[in-house]
């Protein structure tokens, strides 16, 4: 991740990507005032998606000093505005689109926002796909360098959509060292690749845990497997 943030300049992202993605071309409209869009991906739910997305987010924030935005494009599972700390609604501009919520220096929206916490969407493709539509362009984002996506998991309709829709410059896969999680990566990273989005690299996240007392380092879910699967894809593994 280190080595990852190394490479983000103003329009960095852009550059990254075509350096180290075999399909550097994307397919789409592009959101006015934004310059470069990150999708972070998952092949499963719980690999830690949404916290990758939260960190790099502020990261690039706060120690890169870009203008970044934050889109929880997760649905049925938001979890941003918790990660966050966002409260209230998002207010309207003159023109009817919705302000981001700032917070952690990150611009942020989320449907989380949006609906009562403790209710569940039950919502049906069509109707997601709009709620998308007006997340993306009926929010007044301003200028950013970078807009973080946190996709929802999985492979769908949803995800490809998104992929397709919007001018992304690069997708990051998270996973977990298990080999279900690696097995359902390597559909990610094929996703991206079928819908021509350049893939950053994969991060391996709940690598090992390291005890407080003694310091060791326990990889109870195993060792290297995210780095390994990066090998055989010939894709950058970003980190653990």
């Amino acid at each position: 991740m280190k080595r990852f943030l190394k490479k983000f300049t103003v329009g960095g992202v852009r550059e990254f990507s075509m350096q180290n993605s075999r399909n550097p071309k994307s397919q789409s409209l592009k959101i006015e005032g934004i310059k470069d869009i990150i999708a972070v991906a998952s092949g499963k739910g719980g690999v830690g998606k949404s916290t990758t997305a939260v960190n790099l987010a502020v990261s690039l924030a706060k120690r890169c000093q870009l203008k970044v935005g934050l889109l929880d494009a997760d649905i049925y599972g938001p979890s941003i505005p918790l990660m966050m700390h966002l409260k209230g609604k998002p207010e309207l501009s003159n023109d009817r689109k919705m302000i981001p919520i700032e917070s952690y220096g990150v611009r942020c929206i989320s449907i989380g926002s949006l609906v009562d916490e403790r209710e569940a969407i039950v919502w049906r493709g069509p109707m997601v796909m709009k709620a998308l539509e007006q997340l993306t362009r009926g929010v007044d984002w301003g200028i950013l360098d970078v807009l973080v996506i946190d996709m929802p998991p999985g492979t769908g309709d949803t995800q490809i959509s998104i992929s397709q829709r919007l001018q992304l410059s690069g997708g990051l896969i998270v996973s977990t060292p298990q080999d279900v999680a690696l097995l359902d990566a390597r559909r990610g990273v094929k996703m991206f690749s079928k819908v021509n989005v350049p893939i950053l690299g994969i991060l391996e996240n709940m690598s090992y845990f390291k005890c407080p007392k003694c310091n060791e380092s326990s990889y109870i879910f195993g060792q290297g497997g995210a780095r390994k699967t990066a090998e055989e894809m010939d894709l950058k593994f970003l980190g653990e």
